[in-house]
């Protein structure tokens, strides 16, 4: 499971613009990911990771909808096996995301992909357990009726792994 704060982000619009601007910096959001992953090996694993965002919002005009994010990705991790201590590792995630308002300001949805990379170590605790942190950037692109926009958002994710 891993737990997520995107500090910093942006949305890249096209189609009808609500500013001046083609891009708008993002409030930060909150989010959760919990994932399962089969280890091909000792240097590759892949897996599933269903995600949920909160407070997904670009600094816009007033009324613009408050959107959680709901996703699904592939996962498809490779790390480095020669360390005891921290297992460094780098992640990729493909998938496919929803974003749906909420909080009064508008109900629409939008839909399509969105891609994940990320660098981070796990340091494992027992035989079976470990934790983990990693940093790295996540880009969607959705399409709604009205335009495209690309929110984008530097992500910072701490979590623990249980191992089967």
């Amino acid at each position: 499971m891993a737990f997520r704060f995107m500090p910093t982000g942006w949305f890249e619009w096209s189609g009808r613009i609500p500013q001046s601007s083609s891009s708008l910096r993002a409030y930060p959001a909150l989010g959760a990911a919990p994932f399962v992953d089969y280890r091909l090996n000792d240097i590759a694993s892949i897996g599933f990771m269903p995600e949920v965002t909160l407070n997904v919002i670009p600094k816009a005009a007033e009324g613009y909808p408050v959107s959680a994010m709901v996703a699904g990705s592939l996962r498809v991790k490779v790390q480095y096996p020669g360390s005891r201590f921290a297992l460094p590792y780098v992640l990729l995630a493909p998938g496919y995301s929803s974003l749906f308002g909420y909080g009064g300001n508008g109900s629409g949805s939008s839909n399509g992909f969105v891609v994940g990379a990320y660098a981070g170590a796990r340091i494992p605790i027992s035989a079976r357990q470990s934790i983990f942190a990693e940093v790295g950037y996540m880009h969607g692109f959705q399409r709604d009726s009205e335009h495209d926009f690309a929110p984008s958002y530097v992500v910072i994710a701490a979590g623990w792994q249980a191992s089967l």
